[in-house]
């Protein structure tokens, strides 16, 4: 099984996110999915059994999975799964982000950085998890718990994974800054 390939972009001011996996030897497949919030809102999905026996199956894989996940971003790109998303989100979902109309006016742009699809980091690699031992607390945090305490509604008008992966996203804008 190889390291899949990871993409946070943002479409019509909408963030998405599209993943594309090996399912490995005993299920040869590579799946594609396009996520908004957890929700799954168009994938594909190719067989590769009839290559088990190449001999660079490795290379033709990973040529498979690299052709899927930029196949998935240019329809999204290319407005190709606008009315899908607008079914499964609402015919609101692109106005609400303030950014589009279904004239496919809106604009696609990557949301981490400008290098190739990020490869998933690989099991083995992952280092178990250690607790802090110091509660950690930040200002949007304390803010948020604040505002909850004194029973304010909507303190969080985004979902948090989008909320999250926003942060993310600044994050590595940060570092990538700092490296320059």
């Amino acid at each position: 099984m190889l390291p899949g390939f990871n993409t946070n972009v943002r479409h019509g001011g909408v963030l998405f996110h599209v993943q594309t996996e090996d399912s490995g030897r005993a299920h040869p497949h590579v799946i594609t999915h396009l996520y908004h919030g957890g929700t799954i809102l168009a994938s594909e999905k190719r067989s590769y059994a009839e290559q088990l026996e190449a001999l660079d199956l490795s290379r033709r894989v990973r040529e498979v999975m690299d052709a899927q996940h930029h196949a998935m971003l240019g329809r999204l790109r290319g407005g190709e799964l606008d009315e899908q998303i607008e079914q499964r989100l609402g015919a609101d979902v692109f106005s609400s982000a303030g950014a589009r109309s279904k004239s496919g006016s809106g604009r696609t742009e990557r949301a981490g950085s400008d290098s190739e699809p990020e490869p998933t980091i690989p099991p083995e690699v992952v280092r178990p998890f250690a607790p802090p031992t110091t509660p950690v607390t930040s200002p949007a945090s304390a803010s948020v718990a604040a505002a909850a305490a004194r029973g304010e509604a909507g303190v969080a008008e985004r979902p948090l994974d989008e909320m999250i992966l926003d942060y993310l996203v600044e994050a590595a804008r940060r570092r990538k800054r700092r490296a320059e």
